[in-house]
Parts: C-alpha cells; sequence; structure tokens
C-alpha cells in the first residue's frame, strides 16, 4: 500500500480534520505508522496531539475491517482521485497557506503549476454588467492561455468558467460539496465538461452535500491556486470579501472591475480599488500584471539563461557551417510576421489569421494563441478583450 492509501484511510476518521492530520504527523509518524500502531501508543498520541480519544478509537475500530482496494476502487468507478499532502501531485500552492487542507478530492486534473492562473469570483446574483463583464473576461484570459479558477456557483463563477471552457479554455472548479455532487444544478453543462477541459476539486468527501458553512472554507483554496484574484462584482459585504481576505493574507494581488457608484452590486469592487486593489479594465490589465515586476523577472531570467544557451550553440555551429551566409538577412520569425499583420486598430485573433494565411503563411490556431500570448508578455502587442492592436511607443 502507499503512504497517500493510508492517508486516504485517516482522512476518514471521524474528529480528526486537517489540523488533528498535521499535529500528529508532525511528530515524524507516517500514515501507514499510524494505521499499523499498537492501540496504547496510538491512543496516547492521538490524545496529546488533538485532545480527543474519540478519534483514536475509531481508528482502531475502523482500520480492523478497511479494505483498501475496495475503497480504492469505489473512487476510481466515480472518476475520482484523492489527493494528499503526502502525494507528489498534491499542489504545492496548497501547502504553505493558512489552515491547509491535508488532501483534495480531483475529477479532471489539477491546474498546471506552470501555467499562469486567475481566479474569477463575484456576485450570485450579478446584473447585466456583471454577466457581460464575466464572458469577456472568461473568454479573453482563456484565449491567452490562462487557467480560470472559481467556485462554479451560478452567476460570475459559472458565466466566466463556461466562457472559458467555450473559448477552448481550461477552467477548475473549487467546489463546497463533494466533486461528484453538480450544485447549483442549473450549472450541469459547466460540470459535464468542465472535468473533460479541467478539473473539479474539493476537500469535502463524496457525497458531502452542499451546505452554507463549507463554502467559506472552500475560498481560501480557491485564492491559493491562482496568482491573481480577480472580483468582477460584489456587494461591499459578501461572500467574495472572504475570498478576497484570503487571497491577500495568502500574499496575492486582488484587482476589480470598476463599476457605478450608484449599482450597490459594484460597491464591494469600487471599494475594494479604494483601498489599493489594482483596476481591471480589460483582459490585457490582467494580463499585464501576470507578467509585471517580479513575475516577469523571473520568466525573462530563465528565458535569458535558455537563450544564452541555444545561442551559445549557434553561434558555434555558425563558425563552422554558414561562413557563404554572411551578410545575408536573417529569416524573419512568425512571431515577426504576426506583429507586421496586427494594426493600431484592434484585430480579431481570426483576422489575424487571415492576413498571415494571404501572406502563404501557415498556422494552426492553438500556436497562433500561444504566440499572441507570447507578445503579449513581451510587451508587443495589446489585448483588449478578445481583440489584439500593436502597442506604440
Amino acid at each position: 500500500m502507499t503512504e497517500n492509501e493510508y492517508a486516504y484511510f485517516l482522512y476518514n476518521i471521524p474528529g480528526l480534520g486537517n489540523k488533528g492530520i498535521y499535529s500528529i504527523l508532525g511528530t515524524g509518524v507516517t500514515c501507514r505508522d499510524i494505521f499499523n500502531m499498537d492501540e496504547k501508543n496510538l491512543s496516547l498520541l492521538v490524545k496529546e496531539k488533538t485532545s480527543k480519544i474519540k478519534p483514536a478509537k475509531e481508528i482502531i475500530e475502523r482500520r480492523k475491517n478497511w479494505n483498501f482496494e475496495k475503497e480504492s476502487e469505489k473512487l476510481r468507478a466515480q472518476g475520482i482521485r484523492f489527493i494528499s499532502a503526502c502525494s507528489d501531485e498534491f499542489p504545492e500552492r496548497l501547502r504553505h497557506i493558512p489552515d491547509p487542507p491535508f488532501a483534495i478530492y480531483v475529477k479532471g486534473r489539477l491546474p498546471k503549476p506552470e501555467i499562469p492562473s486567475v481566479s474569477i469570483v463575484g456576485a450570485r446574483m450579478c446584473s447585466d454588467y456583471g454577466r457581460f463583464m464575466s464572458r469577456e473576461f472568461g473568454k479573453g484570459l482563456a484565449l491567452a492561455g490562462v487557467q480560470v479558477i472559481s467556485g462554479m456557483a451560478r452567476g460570475v463563477d459559472g458565466i466566466s468558467q463556461k466562457a472559458a471552457i467555450e473559448a477552448g479554455g481550461s477552467s477548475f472548479g473549487i467546489l463546497g460539496c463533494g466533486v461528484d455532487i453538480c450544485y447549483p444544478e442549473e450549472n450541469r453543462d459547466i460540470y459535464s465538461r468542465i472535468c473533460v477541459n479541467g478539473g473539479l476539486i474539493s476537500e469535502y468527501h463524496p457525497g458531502t452535500e452542499p451546505k452554507p458553512n463549507l463554502f467559506p472554507m472552500r475560498n481560501r483554496i480557491i485564492s491559493a491556486l491562482a496568482d491573481i484574484v480577480l472580483v468582477v462584482e460584489a456587494r461591499q459585504k459578501s461572500g467574495t470579501q472572504i475570498t478576497v481576505d484570503q487571497a491577500l493574507e495568502q500574499g496575492k494581488e486582488v484587482l476589480a472591475v470598476p463599476g457605478r457608484v450608484t449599482d450597490r452590486l459594484s460597491d464591494g469592487c469600487n471599494f475594494l480599488i479604494s483601498q489599493g486593489a489594482g483596476v481591471a479594465l480589460s483582459v490585457g490589465d490582467v494580463l499585464d500584471r501576470l507578467w509585471s515586476g517580479d513575475r516577469i523577472k523571473d520568466k525573462n531570467a530563465d528565458e535569458t539563461e535558455e537563450k544564452s544557451i541555444v545561442c551559445g550553440e549557434k553561434c558555434r555551429n555558425d563558425q563552422n557551417d554558414n561562413e557563404d551566409d554572411f551578410g545575408l538577412e536573417e529569416p524573419r520569425s512568425i512571431e515577426d510576421e504576426i506583429v507586421d499583420v496586427v494594426d493600431i486598430i484592434p484585430v480579431s485573433a481570426s483576422s489575424i489569421m487571415e492576413r498571415l494565411y494571404e501572406k502563404e503563411i501557415t498556422i494552426s490556431v492553438p500556436e497562433l494563441m500561444g504566440k499572441l500570448m507570447d507578445l503579449t508578455y513581451k510587451g508587443l502587442i495589446i489585448q483588449d478583450g478578445v481583440y489584439y492592436r500593436k502597442r506604440i511607443g
């Protein structure tokens, strides 16, 4: 049996919880050790670290009839994976946040840590403005290759995630119930598609019904898995503020979409901006923040190192093989060609592709979107929603 399978047993013991398990494991024992520990030492250890004796009795009683293969098969049959902090698959971003989960259930896949992620959150009963902006940001970020993370709730959450999926992007829903339960039911289409184009994640056991007290806890995971938290529309006192508070506690950047000062659904966003949150007027604003400061420095440092190695190799080859090419113009890259066809007037990706075809340049949609994202990061072009324009100056 793997340590992750022993962790699954431990995670199913009532009364332990995340803090209890971490406290016990902090003594240096493993989940396997706890499962195999004699009753006397187990009782002493659990009581010392949790101030409770009942969990020890539960462990002793349940391990008598625990069937590892049977329990694993139950999850496999539902397409669910259990990933504990003992596993290498466990997201690194969840390990060091306040009150970290000990384990999560996943249906689909996890966000890729090397790809930028943005959490889009906001009001459930959003306005037409909120719905429009949710679609714009969800679609625009997905087209730029950014992973969209949210709570799959009605309103801003579900709208932005649906837009991201329909744009061919990846989205991840952090649930306040078991991953085998679709809530709200009106998001059934998102629930089904997100398992293919991303994943559903929850720290709650399969079969756990949605309850009001479970949603605030899941918000810390929504913010933890993202690089930036974007608030589209929210009242000043709302559940969205919980996500914002946790994001700030985790050191994440918060952006907000401004609204009319007379609109109560924009009070939360306008207040956040007045308190120092970044202003997000377009997808380009979010992308600029994703690759500003340390983020862009780290990326450029990696690219510089990689390029220096490649260039060093190329120079050595050139000295040996390319004496006859001296004075010839170097071939233009696909990025150069893309910059040429992008004008100061915003154009869509499909228009850019058509102009490239006119120049007899063939490129796939995924490759084009990747190049556009790279050029946006480099500051050569600007993205406005689903349109692109050349940066001047």
